[in-house]
């Protein structure tokens, strides 16, 4: 995955560079401090601000989340208290299915069934914070332990389970399925930061350039996922999105050349 990462920020500096992008570089240059070795004091210091901002993170945004999450999954749209066998009906679930279709090409939409919701939500969830995908994927599966059978409440089991019923329920090849959860993490890993990372980008880029950035990280992302999902599927389609790489780096160079005349 760090790899890929590697290669997809790799590929848009060289797309940008050649479309919105395009100009001399501007000299870069940054001082840098003397390096010392670090106090113990200093240390200290600095593993407790992490730690603070790590645990003020978890005990409002993401805990906020969690609840928020299985409030929905037990409540129907005329806010009667749904039990987990009757999750299927809620609110969560509806808006989940509402949005499965779009997830299809990177393998985790339409194909994957009555539980396919689950990776849509968790999709969603992780644009507000990276952690609330496991967090809505533990959430979920706890609740969908009841319905598919007896878990152990810790949550490890109850993913495996989750897991396991999607695959039933679904019947996709298990090769189509794993291509599936690796697309699903690559989605995730190259899509929307979270939002404190978007409104520092926010600050940083120019007025009227927040949202180009937002549909450029969200089509860089589908592509990365529907590329992962496909090639690990049927490998003979790498040829094929090879085969669209150069199609369009040539009608890059040649608006390029145009645009120079």
């Amino acid at each position: 995955m760090y790899i890929l990462g590697i290669a997809a920020a790799i590929v848009c500096v060289l797309l940008m560079r050649n479309t919105s992008l395009k100009g001399d570089t501007p000299p870069f240059i940054m001082e840098l401090p003397t390096y010392r070795m670090p106090g113990f004091k200093n240390l200290m210091l600095h593993l407790w601000d992490k730690t603070k901002h790590f645990i003020k993170k978890a005990f409002t945004i993401i805990f906020a989340s969690t609840v928020i999450i299985w409030l929905l999954s037990h409540l129907s749209w005329n806010w009667n208290y749904l039990s987990d066998e009757e999750m299927q009906n809620s609110i969560l679930a509806s808006l989940g299915m509402l949005l499965q279709p779009l997830f299809t090409p990177l393998g985790f939409g339409s194909q994957l069934g009555e539980f396919g919701w689950v990776f849509a939500v968790a999709v969603i969830t992780g644009l507000v914070a990276k952690e609330n995908v496991i967090a809505t994927f533990t959430t979920l599966a706890i609740c969908i332990s009841a319905y598919a059978g007896s878990g152990t409440q810790d949550g490890v089991q109850e993913l495996v389970g989750l897991i396991d019923v999607i695959t039933q329920s679904s019947q996709v090849p298990q090769q189509q399925f794993i291509a599936a959860l690796i697309a699903f993490i690559a989605f995730n890993m190259t899509t929307i930061p979270c939002f404190a990372a978007c409104a520092t980008a926010k600050s940083e880029l120019q007025k009227g350039k927040f949202k180009w950035t937002l549909l450029f990280w969200l089509v860089a992302s589908y592509v990365v996922g529907a590329a992962v999902y496909t090639v690990g599927s049927w490998w003979w389609t790498v040829f094929i999105w090879l085969a669209a790489v150069v199609a369009v780096s040539v009608v890059i160079v040649l608006k390029n050349k145009e645009k120079k005349k």
